[in-house]
């Protein structure tokens, strides 16, 4: 059903709409980490987007909300961008760009074709391929609570469905702070999809993939697992939350448009 390119759509993802034309997802199993995703190769762009998810649910037990994906992109980009609903608006978005050796990986989401900000619904576990080189960046990740978000669901909510799954990249211009996972950046520069076949993406061996042992990955707790290269999303402080002073030991990141403030030197800061 997919294995031919898909017609040529117009999709408005960023802020223009443009005309492209989508491929259609093969199966294919990273090297370094033996995951098999579902995914596509960009030849041009030279990125690579795949996703696997847990083995659909039979009878009345719900599907997991969850997948691991993998997002590979060239080193020399400003910044790399994915959205699993296939448009920026009401969307699963993620971003992720290199930072001192590091890679510096988040959720966003946002309702309009305007910056997107730090999005607090996925759980996000970093596997251990994750990775940034001379030429490339790799971010391989869990991503749970994630079939679902704001305004929109994987497959439209039938989880062996179809789905477009978009990508874009600013070339060469760099984000405002690269050091601050909630900073702002500057419109991309190229884009593309494809068409992803939900049915052909679901893996028995999911839970080998994850480290789990069972049947059936664990839904998600209250607790966000972060990796190593993963600023926490529930680390990320809003308008006027303490981030610093005397003996403070908690989240230190201000949410993007303020900055952790000295209001009572050395003893209270918070972002203004």
């Amino acid at each position: 059903m997919f294995s031919h390119l898909l017609t040529t759509i117009i999709l408005s993802i960023g802020f223009r709409a443009v005309t492209v034309v989508a491929q259609s997802a093969t199966a294919y199993c990273d090297s370094t980490s033996g995951i098999c995703y579902a995914g596509y190769t960009d030849p041009t762009l030279n990125i690579t987007v795949g996703l696997v998810l847990p083995p659909l649910s039979t009878g009345t037990t719900p599907n997991a909300t969850e997948f691991v994906a993998e997002l590979i992109a060239p080193a020399s980009y400003g910044w790399t961008g994915l959205s699993v609903g296939g448009t920026m608006a009401d969307s699963l978005l993620f971003t992720m760009w290199p930072y001192n050796g590091e890679v510096i990986f988040g959720p966003r989401w946002t309702s309009g074709y305007v910056q997107p900000l730090p999005y607090s619904g996925p759980i996000i576990t970093m596997l251990p391929d994750t990775m940034v080189n001379s030429t490339h960046i790799k971010a391989s990740f869990r991503c749970q609570n994630c079939t679902t978000w704001n305004g929109g669901a994987l497959g439209s909510g039938d989880l062996s469905g179809f789905q477009l799954i978009a990508y874009v990249a600013s070339d060469d211009t760099p984000v405002d702070d690269p050091s601050n996972v909630a900073s702002n950046f500057t419109e991309h520069d190229q884009m593309n999809f494809f068409g992803l076949d939900l049915s052909i993406s679901h893996s028995t061996n999911y839970s080998t993939y994850i480290g789990t042992t069972g049947t059936s990955p664990s839904e998600p707790t209250q607790t966000e697992v972060c990796g190593l290269y993963l600023a926490c999303w529930s680390n990320i402080l809003t308008n006027y939350g303490q981030c610093g002073g005397t003996g403070w030991t908690g989240p230190t990141v201000c949410v993007t448009g303020t900055d952790c403030t000295e209001v009572s030197p050395p003893y209270y800061s918070q972002c203004l």
